[in-house]
């Protein structure tokens, strides 16, 4: 596929039917090739409610006599997507893993979710936020869209961050620069042919999964936060963002108050919450992420010239010894032990 966010990688434009109509191609293991063409707006409407596992959707006719188009191919671990909706749309989308970035040639979307609100720029590629509910609100619009699996797309990132598979969190309003675009444009056409192609062997198609994969890491700068999987659920999805304000800010003053505010939680839920889910107190789960980070920096430094109290310092502990009983107790090991290892690595 040309360097192009406004030609269709997937199907060619055909002749709208009256209703809606399906087109399904199972022609290889795992790979599917799925497409929708109709010009009835609320079986479109329908049809992407349940295709997105969303709520609450609304269509509204646009100027343009009403037209919907949605085609994808790829297989679990990846996928592309294009389509059109010549109305405009809006719902709820209650919960997903994984990982997608969009771009919207034509028209744009506005997305509402609890850390604030993302429109998309026309023809910039844009990320939806994972693991938490949003409302959206779509202009009469053509859309395409890249489609990572979580499991498999945090397997990628971990060769990039060296440690296990873990949830990765991305800045979803920054914008990426042109040295990154180019390079996003250009894997997106090598890979493209070869993750919607039926006959592309198996493993031409993982290489070009993966290859697109590390091309989205370096598109929109992240972080891999290691939140426990029994909290990466819609039920727990406040207690995650908990967490998440634990890792983001743990550098900081933080208190079990400011955590229960950022996750719009009363204490006395977020400790019940944390009890349950992590058996920890909010205070013991700020300790043991800064003993991580001081775990971390402790792997990385230089035994020669790094100071264990100094490192203990930068994560706000203060008493030397307290901190080297719970490091103990947490990781089996005295800090200095930890920082020797650099010696032999």
């Amino acid at each position: 596929m040309p360097n192009s966010y406004t030609r269709d990688p997937i199907a060619a434009e055909r002749p709208l039917p009256v209703t809606l109509a399906s087109t399904v191609e199972p022609v290889a293991p795992g790979f599917v090739r799925h497409a929708w063409t109709g010009t009835n707006m609320e079986d479109a409407r329908a049809h992407l409610e349940e295709a997105l596992d969303g709520r609450q959707f609304r269509a509204q006719r646009g100027r343009e006599t009403f037209s919907f188009r949605f085609a994808t191919a790829g297989d679990a671990r990846a996928s592309l997507q294009t389509g059109s909706f010549t109305g405009h749309l809006r719902g709820v989308i209650p919960w997903s893993r994984d990982y997608v970035v969009s771009w919207f040639p034509v028209g744009s979307v506005t997305i509402n979710y609890p850390q604030g609100q993302l429109t998309s720029i026309p023809g910039m590629p844009f990320l939806t936020p994972t693991e938490t509910s949003y409302s959206f609100s779509m202009t009469p619009h053509r859309h395409s869209i890249v489609h990572f699996d979580a499991s498999f797309f945090e397997d990628v990132a971990a060769t990039r961050h060296g440690r296990t598979a873990q949830r990765i969190v991305f800045d979803y309003a920054a914008t990426p620069t042109p040295q990154a675009l180019a390079a996003w444009k250009h894997a997106l056409g090598e890979a493209t042919p070869l993750i919607t192609h039926p006959g592309t062997p198996a493993a031409e198609r993982l290489l070009a999964q993966t290859t697109l994969a590390h091309a989205l890491l370096d598109l929109f700068p992240w972080q891999a936060l290691n939140i426990p999987a029994k909290i990466r659920t819609e039920r727990t999805q406040r207690l995650r963002l908990a967490a998440e304000y634990v890792h983001a800010y743990v550098d900081q003053a933080i208190t079990s108050h400011d955590v229960a505010t950022a996750a719009d939680m009363h204490p006395r839920t977020l400790q019940q919450q944390m009890s349950t889910h992590l058996g920890a107190s909010p205070t013991s789960f700020i300790r043991d992420v800064r003993l991580d980070r001081v775990r971390l920096d402790l792997l990385a430094a230089d035994p020669a010239t790094a100071r264990v109290a100094e490192i203990a310092k930068r994560w706000g502990f203060g008493n030397l010894g307290r901190f080297s009983a719970a490091y103990f107790t947490r990781f089996a090991e005295y800090p200095r032990n930890t920082l020797a290892q650099g010696e032999s690595a």
